[in-house]
């Protein structure tokens, strides 16, 4: 392998060359994920560019290295940033192929680093070449243009935070990810509680030394002393804080990213039996589990470090005085303990009291426009009350429960300070000449102060209880089994679009009768396949299946041969468009809905999906065009603009299979004829299913399949299912009177 000797040389490493970079109009792919799908496969994890740009959006030409990060992990690989000085490069020898990035964005392959005469060699790949085309680029040239950031993508075979399941010991894993701040945090706080010592030393040199004496000189010591600890304290103060914003803000935003992801992971089954308002309910629990950990309870923990300095001072003092101290604690501790069990009872209680509430606001909330139409107001509000007044009950019932304990220990509380001085009192006149006046009072000082502690411990367990129940009520949702289909040895081959069917079986649940019963059918790649059927016969099942929402199901299913179930799901997906009878559109504009499903799409390409979709004659006649902002639900826009948005949208991604589920059924009739009629443009080059009850939208169809009961009743075109399906006959009669032959009606024989 020669040395390339110029800096120009390198230059013809070109990330922007191949066939993207060469086609006019075509955006480049960023080289940086180029690099990590070639070093995943080197590495038996098959990653493609458009699959990890889809799962991970970002902006700007190229990803940022906590993003490639991000992409790494979510598939099981370790990708670790490193910063290499010049002459460090030999050390790289074993931990090749890696990524180096390039000051002005771009990233190549490191194959390999190779000595010649004398001098390191970097071999280089470029991301757009072919594999066998390396450059060599000696050490001091490669310096030249390169600031040593690189990359290094290994496999990681251990079990990550986001595969254990949620609970105390998943906790307990954050906060020590954190454990070199809480480190520093713990240090800090001895550091504090040994200056904390200051005000009994005070106490005691100025009654025992200055007013005893008359020193002044003392005095003036004294003042310096303490105007030294008063600074060194304010510092420790400041830093604390900073440390403990940081790691818990680190912490909560950890937590909030695990539960989101884990609900995105969660299967469609789930959704559809837990109604909204109960998942929000579960999952609004993690505040309670939020507030301890980054507020009382760690505060708490820091403060109890404190014990291990102001419990062997008070032994020092006085041993007798200290085992005193240490039972009334004790006995506090114990009176927590008592209500706990009973605090817990009452507290799940209360957790499905306000669940039931947040349950009735988000499902009042999302159907308030049936609320207002039907005008069940007065309803609405009657179940409010009731639910109010229960979820208050429970809570007055907690909060008393929680009162007792708290009650009962106040006068210990209280008391801790005075026994310690009367204590001391009573031994200094009983002649105890080891104890002074100073060391009466800062006896009484130090006991108070090593007592809070213990007492705020004690007071945690309650807390303790709370943050359990939410941990079980987050868990009930988030430890739920995620959706198949992700395992990094899925198949991710591209797709033509052919279909089989093979005696499929499939039912909701155990006690659900067939959804659909020993269903075959094939979809040659490259057709229009029609699916009719009355309420109830399946039709929208054999969708639900190629979209991978069930897995769950008897026979086989084969997509261009290979068995659906051995797919990448989001693979699969992000390669089916889908547009349904009820299809939803995100707060933003119309150009950003459009584009959901390709973030990065130009606008030629999403002005190309809508004229397809027939949206772009009524998107251009408003005042912003593809700016224009869509309102909650959509409210600014027809249910014939939405449904050809939502075309459009599934459009845009070039799909080999495309999903019609109804789609034209809330079409008026002129958004049907321009749906109808652009159909045939978009069916080049793709496979397309077409599921409607409107015979109409299924003459173009090259086979036409009929269900009944979830069975297969019949299948052919339509001039043949019209000769002879009399299910279809039936229908396409009712649809179209004018067409009705004459003589008497066309009967239906079910089977």
């Amino acid at each position: 392998m020669p040395v390339v000797q110029t800096e120009h040389e390198l230059a013809g490493i070109n990330v922007n060359s191949g066939p993207r970079g060469n086609t006019p109009g075509v955006d480049v792919l960023p080289s940086s994920v180029v690099v990590l799908s070639i070093l995943a496969q080197g590495l038996g994890v098959d990653l493609p560019v458009d699959a990890l740009m889809r799962a991970h959006p970002f902006e700007g030409a190229e990803p940022s290295n906590q993003t490639i990060v991000s992409m790494g992990a979510a598939n099981g690989l370790r990708v670790e940033p490193m910063q290499l000085k010049r002459g460090d490069l030999a050390k790289l020898k074993r931990a090749t192929p890696a990524m180096l990035r390039f000051p002005d964005g771009r990233s190549l392959v490191l194959v390999r680093v190779n000595r010649v005469e004398g001098e390191d060699v970097a071999i280089l790949r470029d991301p757009y070449g072919a594999a066998d085309a390396l450059v060599g680029l000696g050490e001091d040239r490669l310096f030249d243009t390169w600031q040593g950031d690189l990359m290094l993508v290994k496999r990681h075979f251990a079990a990550t935070d986001e595969e254990r399941p949620f609970g105390f010991l998943w906790l307990l894993g954050q906060l020590l990810v954190e454990k070199q701040i809480f480190r520093d945090v713990a240090l800090g706080a001895i550091v504090n509680s040994v200056l904390m010592l200051a005000p009994m030393v005070m106490v005691i040199i100025a009654m025992d030394r200055v007013l005893l004496n008359q020193s002044w000189s003392t005095l003036e010591v004294l003042v310096i002393f303490i105007a030294v600890v008063v600074i060194f304290e304010t510092i420790l103060e400041f830093l604390k804080n900073y440390l403990i914003s940081a790691a818990t803000n680190r912490i909560d935003a950890r937590l909030n990213l695990y539960v989101f992801d884990k609900l995105l992971n969660l299967p469609i089954s789930f959704f559809e039996s837990t109604t909204t308002g109960r998942i929000n309910g579960k999952i609004s629990e993690i505040w309670r589990i939020r507030n301890f950990l980054t507020g009382q309870g760690f505060e708490t923990v820091v403060e109890g470090l404190s014990i291990f300095i102001f419990l062997p001072v008070m032994f020092v003092l006085n041993w007798k005085l200290t085992f005193v101290i240490i039972a009334m604690a004790g006995l506090i501790a114990g009176i927590y303990a008592v209500f706990i069990p009973p605090i817990r009872r009452q507290h799940g209680r209360v957790v499905r009291a306000e669940m039931a509430l947040r349950s009735h606001e988000v499902e009042s909330i999302h159907g308030m426009r049936t609320v207002k139409s039907l005008a069940l107001d007065g309803l609405k509000r009657h179940e409010r009350d009731r639910l109010v007044a229960r979820a208050v009950e429970e809570r007055i019932a907690r909060d008393m429960l929680a009162n007792y304990p708290r009650t009962l220990v106040k006068p210990i509380d209280q008391g801790i300070y005075a026994v310690s001085i009367l204590l001391a009192c009573y031994m200094v006149l009983s002649g105890d000449n080891t104890i002074t006046p100073g060391m009466v009072i800062a006896g009484s000082m130090v006991a108070r102060r090593a007592a809070q502690p213990l007492i705020a411990v004690a007071s945690l367990l309650q807390q303790i209880e709370e943050v359990r129940g939410a941990v079980v009520e987050v868990g009930s949702v988030v430890n739920v089994p995620p959706e198949r289909g992700r395992s990094l040895g899925a198949l991710r081959l591209p797709f033509r679009g052919g279909i089989t069917f093979d005696s499929v079986r499939f039912r909701y649940s155990a006690e659900a009768p067939y959804a659909l019963d020993r269903v075959s059918f094939d979809i040659p790649a490259g057709t229009i396949f029609g699916v009719m059927g009355r309420s109830g016969s399946g039709k929208t099942t054999v969708t639900r299946l190629l979209q991978g929402l069930h897995y769950d199901y008897e026979g086989m299913i084969k997509i261009d041969g290979m068995d659906l179930k051995e797919i990448d799901v989001d693979h699969l997906r992000s390669h089916v468009g889908v547009v349904l009878q009820e299809n939803f559109l995100f707060n933003g504009t119309i150009r950003e809905n459009i584009a959901a499903v390709k973030p990065n799409a130009r606008f030629d390409e999403i002005a190309r999906a809508a004229q397809l979709a027939g949206a772009e004659e009524f998107i251009e006649r408003l005042p912003r065009g593809y700016e224009t902002m869509i309102e909650e639900g959509a409210a600014n826009l027809s249910g014939g603009q939405r449904q050809r948005m939502a075309i459009a949208r599934a459009l845009l991604i070039d799909p080999p299979i495309l999903i019609l589920d109804e789609a034209t059924s809330a079409l008026d009739a002129e958004s049907e004829a321009i749906v109808n009629a652009n159909l045939m443009r978009m069916a080049v080059g793709r496979t397309v299913i077409i599921i409607s009850h409107r015979l109409s939208s299924l003459m173009a169809s090259d086979q036409i399949l009929v269900l009944e009961r979830g069975k297969v009743y019949d299948i052919g075109t339509h001039e043949t299912l019209l000769n002879r399906c009399d299910i279809y006959k039936h229908l396409w009669y009712q649809q179209n009177r004018h067409l009705q032959p004459d003589g008497p009606h066309v009967r239906i024989a079910l089977p």
